[in-house]
């Protein structure tokens, strides 16, 4: 795919496109990289040893004056005083060498290490231009000598500041190009087509400024004619009138017709000159649908390259009605259109149809041409965040904020980053994508919860929702298979249903008889339950469990896990609940006691353990013991999380127990299951303050 060579630099908001910050060894190619690299994106370069030189004068003679200390200090306080936004950065060799240089690198970017291998280092630092202009970093050893022991000293620190590597590895002039297209490819990913509708041309013109100000270097915009009210010269004379070439080069051109979604209601005729006008005025794509050509037995292409022979042509099909039976053959057959991308949009039903979808970006359907892929529904707008990582040539088309969907699914262009913490890097490689699976599900914290702490470690993932009914659990399990899922947390209703379906089960799962944590192994799913170490260590931070007896209100699922982890803690359980047959059905299950809800008023313990949902919001004044009961026991543990203080732990409260929350438990429960598959610790603190804050916010 022939990407635009230079665009005008974004005016959104600079979080969505972090500053690209450089280091590497002298002679790696990394400032001839940033001058490209800035150049191309219309970004502004830095570097800090033109900047140190305008301070202290020629570096060779400041070195040879004062020393490599009072150089090095010097080069801290210009890397402390860099600030901006849409900034590439050049950094000498050796700032890497400060300790509290590291940390501020990362604060001011995304930072990017340009390498060489060790003998074209030696072979660049051999020529005159580099012996002259910096002086020798090791006393008395020749220069091949010197850049092994250099390298040797600096690999681990710069492989600790960087979050990705860039290789120059061919002859001068291929490998700065190797560089950037890495760096560009790294940083901002799969260009997103931001799309742009209007019923007039003032209206459009208002949008492509809107999708101009918040498009990436690599964006491009799709410009949707079909929704203008009086299509015509006129009109797009208008829509195309002076916008420069930096626009124009980044446009697709569609005008769609009706039954394939789109809203143009005039003669193929009409449609077809107005495509081959909006060429001709300079857009620089021309989407074209496969069924026209199709129709025409090809002289539609062949009439909208005549008009407009520099444009470059999107073969496309759409169906908004469903999935055909011939899916797989589509790109094939739209290959005969010798177009410079295909496009794919059918209209998901379910998740098994997004795993056709998926499985047709992965198999790269239309071989040597870049293909696009797209479920339109709601099952299908998880495909469009992670498209780019199964290796579509777009990631999605996506309106601006504020500008109407003009398809099923659309996510805004924020809305697509915001599932990403560096916008492009996640979509650029097949990254891990982790989630949550339920229905309902968008009540669901976990997505807060796991996008924080995803952000504080600087692990690149992205954490969805996926709204999953139970009739197609199987065939997103399916998809989840080939979708490199790098683990699922599962929620009501799927933590029982979903043991069958999957590869393998850990000893906790299978005895609980139920899954919350699905973990990806051995080219499979295998299921785990965090629920209990949850339940576990929330109580553990109240009181120590060994010997406690516990009363355990309720039969379903948490209690289950629940009453699973007292037991592992060495703490004795009864069972009570309002279904007096399920709960002997669960004790005999779990070996513990169970005693009739009528006994309630009089038992006694350690521990009251609430695993019903009364007292959840809205039913603000239900309580699911007597007072006498809460009286009965030093500690009580509610496992509804909202509200926080729930009627059972504000009446605890007010008799002067302990109490453990139900959101404690969730965020534990959840750092459980970061850890099983991150294999880090998880910020139990950054996670706790994410949830809270996305609780209250509802």
């Amino acid at each position: 795919m022939t990407l635009p060579a230079g665009s005008a630099a974004p005016s959104g908001e600079g979080a969505d496109f972090p500053n690209v910050v450089l280091i590497g060894s002298r002679a790696s190619g990394k400032s001839r990289a940033s001058r490209r690299l800035a150049k191309r994106i219309g970004w502004t370069r830095v570097s800090t040893d033109e900047l140190l030189e305008a301070r202290v004068g020629p570096i060779p003679e400041f070195v040879g004056q004062f020393g490599w200390e009072k150089f090095r200090d010097a080069e801290s306080a210009v890397l402390r005083e860099l600030s901006g936004e849409r900034l590439i950065v050049d950094c000498g060799g050796g700032i890497v060498e400060t300790p509290e240089n590291l940390r501020r690198l990362r604060e001011l970017g995304t930072v990017y290490w340009v390498r060489a291998p060790a003998a074209v280092l030696r072979e660049r630092l051999s020529r005159p231009k580099h012996s002259k202009r910096r002086p020798a970093l090791v006393g008395g050893v020749p220069p091949a000598e010197e850049v092994a022991l250099v390298l040797e000293r600096r690999t681990p620190l710069y492989r600790e500041a960087a979050e990705a590597d860039a290789w120059s590895t061919a002859s001068d002039r291929e490998a700065i190009v190797e560089a950037v297209e890495t760096l560009l490819a790294a940083h901002f990913g799969p260009p997103l087509a931001l799309v742009v509708t209007g019923r007039t041309a003032s209206e459009v013109r208002a949008g492509l400024a809107a999708a101009d100000a918040a498009a990436g270097p690599l964006d491009l915009i799709e410009l949707r004619l079909d929704g203008l009210e009086t299509p015509g010269p006129a009109e797009l004379s208008a829509v195309f009138g002076g916008l420069p070439d930096s626009l124009l080069s980044r446009l697709i051109a569609t005008v769609r017709r009706g039954r394939e979604g789109g809203g143009f209601a005039g003669s193929e005729d009409e449609r077809l000159r107005l495509l081959g006008e909006a060429g001709r005025l300079g857009a620089a794509y021309l989407d074209l649908e496969f069924e026209a050509f199709r129709e025409s037995d090809g002289a539609a292409a062949r009439r909208v390259r005549q008009a407009a022979p520099d444009a470059r042509l999107i073969a496309s099909f759409h169906d908004p009605e469903g999935v055909p039976p011939d899916l797989e053959a589509l790109p094939g057959r739209m290959a005969s259109m010798e177009p410079e991308i295909a496009k794919v949009a059918v209209s998901a039903a379910g998740w098994g149809d997004v795993k056709r979808v998926h499985s047709l970006i992965r198999s790269q359907g239309c071989g040597d041409i870049p293909f696009i892929g797209i479920a339109m529904g709601a099952p299908g707008r998880a495909l469009r965040v992670i498209a780019g990582s199964a290796g579509a040539a777009l990631t999605s088309y996506a309106p601006p904020e504020g500008l109407p969907a003009v398809a099923g699914g659309q996510l805004t262009a924020p809305e697509t980053r915001s599932r990403h913490r560096r916008w492009g890097r996640r979509l650029a490689a097949p990254v891990p994508v982790y989630g949550v699976v339920g229905d309902p599900v968008g009540q669901s914290l976990s997505p807060p919860m796991h996008e924080a702490a995803l952000r504080r470690l600087g692990i690149e993932a992205a954490y969805l929702a996926f709204a999953v009914p139970p009739e197609e659990l199987a065939d997103f399990l399916t998809a989840a298979r080939l979708s490199r899922v790098g683990g699922l947390n599962v929620t009501i209703p799927h933590k029982r249903a979903v043991l069958p379906l999957l590869d393998s089960l850990d000893d906790d799962a299978r005895r609980i008889g139920a899954v919350n944590t699905i973990i990806p192994m051995n080219g499979g799913l295998g299921g785990a339950n965090t629920d209990w170490t949850g339940a576990v260590r929330s109580l553990e931070e109240a009181v120590a469990l060994p010997g406690r007896r516990a009363t355990v209100l309720g039969a379903g699922g948490s209690a289950r896990a629940v009453l699973y982890g007292l037991a592992r803690s060495g703490a004795e359980a009864v069972v009570i609940s309002r279904n007096d047959r399920k709960a002997a059905a669960l004790a005999d299950a779990m070996g513990v006691a169970h005693v009739p809800l009528a006994a309630l008023e009089r038992i006694e313990g350690d521990i009251l353990i609430n695993t019903t949902p009364v007292g959840m919001a809205p039913d603000y004044d239900g309580c699911p013991a007597p007072d006498a009961a809460i009286a009965a026991h030093e500690v009580i543990f509610d496992l509804v999380f909202h509200p926080e203080r729930t009627p059972l732990l504000r009446k605890a409260t007010g008799m002067g127990k302990r109490t453990v929350p139900g959101l404690r438990m969730l965020i534990l429960q959840a750092a459980a299951a970061f850890e099983r598959w991150t294999g880090r610790p998880a910020p139990v603190q950054v996670m706790a303050d994410a949830a809270r804050k996305a609780r209250d916010a509802r």
